[in-house]
């Protein structure tokens, strides 16, 4: 949820968790002590393990130990514990060499309290020549925090938008007109609630999808922002229009954006309370997709990359999806910074040059990237026509490494081939991405949370109280809901993280048109 990036960014826990915490981690990880001739690195990504991981695993350790006498272990985040755990990893003294790290999992508050280790150019010439060659000199300027940057981004910003998927099956069944625009859902959403009584017509889960049905419109319904501060899975309240080029921040509590964010909410709550919304949805840890795959729910939340193996398992299934991609009221989202996926080596990392030097194989090398991204060719993919596909007899339901699953996404992906069972309706979305992508005038913006860390904490606290229940349209009263949402923001700091989002926002504007 866009709301909890920073409700933890000082995490107190008690002595015995920790050791509970440290203790299971122990227990997963191979003991290096058996073989002292070979580095075990561990690190950490973002979901989930595809049930294959342990063989491409095998796989990748034994290319690792032939090129680097080094093998890596990997642990997962899930989305549902990304808010609590990602900086838990950091802190609890856990033997951690390297973590995924993006513009929405925290980085810029922890690379500003000294949690990453900084990359240096030398650095990367010296343990990364193949990733340093490959990775535009953007990159590095969006990676900085307080002059210094603290993570190695992608070389390939992912070229993608958000998207809403639906049964166009269904749509047709039941004699809907074609659904160009999210906020045209609810005839779609109505059908489906009376006609089909397996499905809840939206099911999403409380990290991930929970507040897109509210961004979802209020893009549609303008003006359509981002949090300035916070960028993906945190509040605020201070925001900024990609759709503007003056720089200019909004306040959610003040108009163009306060009607926008209400009107958003009040759909929300028709939807909600007329069922097309599950009800455990704050609870729930199932992410829409898997819930659409399964037959359980009629939307899926995603974006034109994460939906590739959901398409290819609906088309196995006999459906007809239709992509519904979530923009601006002017038909725009934001491009992909290189910093939306990337890697850092944690303050106090073992073995930092042996881990970039790995990082450099698998982030550049496609007979790494490849593995770890589609997994184990002939068993998990095929080449077929220079496109990757399916080796014969296995389906999107049976292959055990799904590509995109495993949390790799910091690889080279320009260097992938294209996917054979892409639909010409998705090859067709694939051609469209660019002319819906506008340049961000913040992309390379890292706020410093240093000055307002305990009103941003306070914040993140009330947004959770308040503003998750009107998001997701768990309230008896909108506009009542809002009003108690802004009074709680307002006493927790509000207008002292507005002023000093306003400060440094200026200070690099300013900054930029020097250059």
């Amino acid at each position: 949820m866009r709301y909890r990036k920073i409700q933890r960014l000082v995490i107190v826990v008690p002595a015995l968790l920790i050791l509970l915490i440290a203790g299971c981690t122990k227990a997963e990880q191979p003991d290096s002590r058996k073989d002292t001739e070979t580095v075990t690195l561990n690190g950490y990504l973002i979901g989930s393990a595809p049930a294959g991981l342990n063989e491409v695993m095998e796989r990748i350790n034994d290319k690792l130990a032939a090129d680097l006498n080094v093998r890596i272990h990997i642990s997962y985040i899930g989305w549902g514990e990304l808010a609590a755990r990602y900086p838990l990893v950091l802190t609890s003294n856990e033997n951690v060499d390297f973590i995924f790290a993006s513009n929405w999992t925290y980085y810029s508050q922890i690379a500003a309290r000294g949690g990453f280790r900084a990359i240096t150019p030398e650095m990367m010439k010296t343990y990364m020549p193949l990733h340093y060659q490959a990775t535009d000199q953007q990159a590095w300027k969006q990676a900085e925090v307080g002059g210094n940057v603290y993570m190695i981004p992608s070389a390939s910003p992912d070229l993608k938008v958000p998207v809403t998927l639906i049964r166009g099956d269904l749509r047709k069944k039941y004699g809907l007109s074609e659904i160009r625009r999210f906020s045209d859902l609810q005839p779609y959403l109505a059908a489906v609630k009376a006609n089909e009584p397996e499905m809840v017509p939206i099911r999403v889960d409380k990290q991930y999808d929970f507040a897109k049905i509210h961004s979802n419109l209020q893009w549609e319904l303008g003006p359509a922002v981002v949090d300035l501060i916070t960028t993906t899975n945190g509040f605020s309240g201070v925001f900024s229009s990609w759709d503007s080029n003056d720089g200019a921040l909004l306040s959610i509590f003040d108009e163009p954006l306060r009607s926008s964010y209400l009107e958003a909410a009040r759909i929300v709550k028709v939807w909600y309370d007329h069922g097309y919304i599950n009800h455990d949805a704050i609870a729930n840890k199932i992410r829409s997709k898997d819930s659409f795959e399964q037959g359980l729910s009629a939307v899926a939340f995603g974006n034109s990359n994460d939906i590739q193996a959901t398409l290819v398992a609906a088309e196995q299934k006999g459906w007809e999806i239709e992509i519904i991609p979530s923009l601006s009221a002017k038909g725009t989202y934001i491009t992909d910074p290189y910093i939306n996926n990337g890697v850092a080596l944690p303050a106090e990392s073992k073995h930092p040059e042996l881990t970039m030097q790995a990082m450099d194989l698998i982030m550049e090398d496609p007979s790494y990237s490849r593995l770890v991204y589609f997994g184990i060719e002939g068993k998990n993919y095929v080449l077929k026509n220079g496109e990757i596909a399916l080796p014969e007899g296995i389906s999107a339901d049976t292959n055990d490494y799904p590509p995109d699953a495993a949390g790799f996404w910091f690889a080279n992906k320009s260097k992938f081939p294209a996917f054979a069972s892409w639909s010409a309706m998705y090859r067709e979305h694939r051609k469209q991405i660019s002319s819906m992508l506008v340049p961000y005038r913040y992309t390379s913006f890292n706020f410093n949370p240093t000055p307002v860390k305990g009103e941003l904490e306070q914040i993140n606290q009330a947004a959770l109280q308040y503003l998750s229940p009107l998001q997701g349209g768990m309230v008896s009263d909108v506009d009542q809901a809002y009003d108690r949402m802004q009074r709680a923001v307002t006493a927790a700091g509000f207008p002292k993280v507005l002023n000093e989002a306003r400060r440094q926002a200026n200070q690099y504007l300013m900054h930029k048109s020097a250059k």
